[in-house]
């Protein structure tokens, strides 16, 4: 048994025992990324059957599909194949990849550290994210507008993993 399947056991063994906090992608991210693909892919399928239908296609056809096909794909992977809930509890942390079908479980004593980063934006605005650490220097990251639960997750990381906290 390896160590990773130790964790997993671990973690389907007292899943149970306390309330799990449940961090994941908001709805918003989603919808927004799913319309900019598909409004990107689209592009792409007209550049396409323009570049291949007309021998003396312009170039900024051929621009925009040197520039949207990579990063289509590119976003394609980060928010869809990359799709994963995070959840808080039983002293473990648990990263599960739904597409991907795998489930990465933390014991918090395998914590190395984490830090809540914040940046100004704008006048009144402020990007928020905390950046979790584990011992094996696999990262994790929770940004305020991109995933639920944020101040929760927070609140659970400073009672529990105190000493942990890196500052800023």
């Amino acid at each position: 048994m390896t160590k990773q399947d130790l964790k997993l056991v671990l973690y389907l063994k007292y899943i149970k025992t306390e309330e799990l906090l449940t961090s994941k992608p908001l709805t918003n991210t989603l919808v927004s990324f799913t319309l900019f693909l598909v409004l990107s892919y689209s592009v792409i399928g007209m550049s396409l059957i323009q570049a291949l239908g007309d021998e003396n296609a312009t170039w900024y056809v051929y621009l925009v599909l040197i520039v949207l096909v990579p990063l289509s794909l590119f976003i394609t992977f980060r928010t869809f194949i990359n799709y994963k809930l995070i959840e808080f509890g039983n002293n473990q942390i648990a990263i599960k990849y739904r597409v991907r079908k795998k489930v990465k479980a933390y014991p918090l004593n395998e914590v190395l550290h984490w830090k809540e980063s914040i940046v100004k934006t704008g006048k009144n605005s402020t990007f928020k994210e905390i950046e979790i650490q584990f011992t094996d220097r696999f990262k994790v990251a929770l940004g305020l507008r991109e995933y639920s639960d944020y101040p929760k997750i927070k609140d659970y990381l400073e009672k529990r993993l105190r000493a942990k906290k890196l500052e800023e």
